[in-house]
């Protein structure tokens, strides 16, 4: 999964920066007030994310502290869980977790109803989300099940004045997989300046959210590669920021938000 995953993000960052037309035949879709990926989110994280190591579960049974236990996820998928000694559980979802251990109990606990065991993730460790800008490289963020597409682009500190602002692309594979990839569109002007806060979706693991250039933007990198070899890169980059900042009268979000 790792390495397949790899390559996709390989292959997605390779479509950004040569501006390949295969990216922009990914499925898009507008990110607006209707929205539902908020509201999902549980849905996403007991139904659909799969576990891994170094992941951390609490496990309760009927609220009993005896069967009540919090476990990291060991390398090699197991858990220990009292009285059932180790599980493997890595590639499950909380649900399936769930079920697993409701089956397993029943040998020594009978008529145990399946709602008196509840599994709850209490640590991501596992999964991240990528950050990709146009001409300044790639970073990764730790998927924390509530991490939202302005939280992530400000801990990357990567969003430049000559980034898009209204148009970030976040590329997201089915399920939580890297498979059957989608265009997200969202406009993080209206978050920041209209309060569209139904706008600042949930990331989900592998998401690569993109920051596009905008137009002049983009002719300052140009620029950078057609002269680097007689002008310092910096200088380009600055002249496209001031161009940019000039043109629109506004700047981007740095690390500490200002």
């Amino acid at each position: 999964m790792v390495r397949k995953t790899m390559i996709f993000i390989s292959i997605i960052a390779v479509f950004i920066h040569t501006g390949c037309n295969s990216f922009d035949k990914i499925p898009s879709e507008i990110i607006g007030a209707s929205n539902k990926d908020i509201e999902n989110r549980l849905e996403f994280i007991n139904g659909t994310y799969k576990l891994s190591p170094p992941d951390v579960v609490e496990i309760d049974v009927n609220d009993n502290p005896e069967l009540r236990t919090a476990a990291t996820i060991r390398p090699d998928g197991n858990i220990f869980f009292p009285l059932l000694g180790d599980i493997y559980i890595e590639g499950l979802t909380p649900l399936e977790i769930r079920e697993k251990i409701h089956k397993l109990l029943g040998r020594y606990l009978k008529e145990l109803p399946e709602e008196a065991v509840s599994v709850r993730i209490a640590g991501f460790n596992s999964k991240k989300v990528y950050i990709y800008s146009y001409g300044g490289g790639i970073t990764q963020i730790s998927f924390t099940g509530d991490l939202t597409v302005l939280d992530a682009i400000t801990k990357s500190g990567m969003l430049a004045r000559t980034a898009k602002q209204s148009a970030i692309n976040i590329i997201r594979g089915e399920s939580d997989t890297v498979e059957k990839p989608q265009k997200l569109v969202v406009n993080l002007n209206d978050i920041i300046k209209k309060g569209k806060t139904e706008n600042n979706i949930v990331l989900r693991p592998n998401d690569i959210v993109y920051l596009p250039p905008t137009f002049l933007g983009r002719i300052g990198f140009i620029a950078q590669d057609v002269l680097r070899p007689t002008q310092p890169a910096q200088s380009i980059g600055s002249a496209a920021a001031s161009a940019q900042s000039n043109a629109l009268g506004f700047g981007g979000i740095s690390k500490t938000g200002n």
